[in-house]
């Protein structure tokens, strides 16, 4: 329930400093003085160009970085391997406490942060930069590399794929082909879904379905052969399937390590389904009684992609040092000290010229989950999940 409270206290915050923010953000000339300083947003130059950089940021010395992932600190040795004068300060937290940290900070004008490496890209771009707390930066060199999504409203350092597993110990194919098989009688109380409240990242999932509801319409109709019935007080098709899975006794687990667990350890007949992350098929590396796979050709939909995203907040102390950190987190076409850790199993990058990693499989029918659409809409979502919650 951590990531839940944090959660809690972040929109707290939006809502007290939000309207303030924006205010800031739309008349502060020293925000725009310090974008033409720093080199971002209209002032960014078109050419990267490494060396100069590094003449300033050794002069800053030091480059702070706020990240969700406790790898940063290999990056940092790389980083300060590759550019000797300039110290990494990293801090490991939860993406909801960045949040949280960044608005503080940029409340009390106590400008620490050089770089955020966060998920949540929706609260990030409603919560931070919309309101001018924080600033998009692209290195000119990658911006032919990256499809505009991955640049805009965020520069995206890679995708993470949520997706639906199932034990491969009996037959390799999957026992279902369709998000619809899941409200079926013989899957009653045998599908798992990591709790939506603890982990954010599957209220996007839950959201991006209901965002999808045409084309989840017609696979209900391809699957049963007739039109969808809504049930009463049900707006639309996506939480249509959200009551109906909820209804056949889904099984709420506390993470994606418990739902990889459940369905690739039990005996194979009778073995559950669920969500997890993809990359918990790394996990079968260091437990060989582990046997699940993704179910690749499922219908409408075989993933949900989200963004790890890397952005700078404003007034950053060291922002020469910050483009720097984030070029080199970005890598190279083979991969690079910078991208290394995670160019791993379950994690796509998000360059063109970077191949997936070794033993990943390619997942064209995806949906990625929309930060604005999450943000009108996820909080509406998952109260629909916890009114119908058995």
């Amino acid at each position: 329930m951590r990531n839940a409270i944090v959660l809690r206290l972040v929109m707290g915050m939006v809502a007290l400093l939000g309207w303030a923010g924006a205010a800031r953000a739309a008349t502060a000339p020293g925000l725009d003085a310090w974008l033409r300083q720093a080199g971002f947003g209209p002032h960014q130059e078109a050419r990267f160009d490494p060396e100069a950089l590094y003449q300033k940021a050794k002069a800053e010395g030091r480059v702070t970085v706020y990240s969700y992932s406790s790898r940063i600190v290999e990056v940092a040795k790389t980083f300060e391997q590759r550019y000797p004068g300039i110290k990494v300060q990293a801090f490991d937290l939860d993406s909801a406490e960045i949040v949280t940290k960044v608005l503080a900070e940029q409340s009390a004008k106590n400008y620490a942060a050089d770089v955020v490496y966060m998920k949540d890209p929706a609260t990030a771009l409603h919560a931070l930069k919309n309101p001018g707390h924080l600033v998009a930066y692209v290195p000119g060199d990658l911006v032919p590399l990256l499809r505009p999504e991955y640049r805009e409203p965020f520069l995206i350092h890679h995708l993470s794929f949520d997706v639906l597993v199932h034990n491969s110990g009996g037959e390799a194919k999957a026992p279902v082909s369709s998000l619809w098989d899941l409200t079926k009688p013989e899957w009653q109380g045998r599908v798992q879904f990591p709790d939506p409240q603890v982990l954010p990242e599957f209220t996007e999932v839950l959201t991006t379905i209901v965002q999808h509801s045409p084309e989840m319409a017609k696979e209900y109709e391809r699957v049963f052969g007739k039109p969808l019935q809504l049930g009463p007080g049900v707006p639309d098709v996506g939480r249509e399937w959200i009551r109906r899975i909820l209804a056949n006794k889904v099984t709420v687990a506390k993470s994606t390590n418990d739902v990889a667990k459940a369905v690739g350890r039990a005996e194979p007949a009778r073995a559950p389904i669920g969500f997890t992350a993809m990359s918990r098929l790394r996990d079968k590396e260091k437990d060989p009684k582990l046997q699940f796979d993704v179910a690749y050709d499922l219908q409408p939909v075989a993933a949900v992609t989200t963004g790890v995203l890397l952005a700078v907040p404003a007034y950053a102390p060291h922002p020469a040092a910050a483009k720097l950190l984030i070029r080199w987190l970005m890598g190279d076409a083979k991969g690079g000290e910078g991208y290394k850790p995670y160019f791993v199993l379950g994690d796509a990058p998000t360059r063109s010229d970077q191949p997936l990693p070794s033993g990943m499989r390619a997942i064209e029918r995806r949906w990625h989950a929309d930060p604005s659409y999450v943000w009108a809409n996820g909080r509406a979502v998952l109260d629909f999940w916890l009114a119908n919650l058995k």
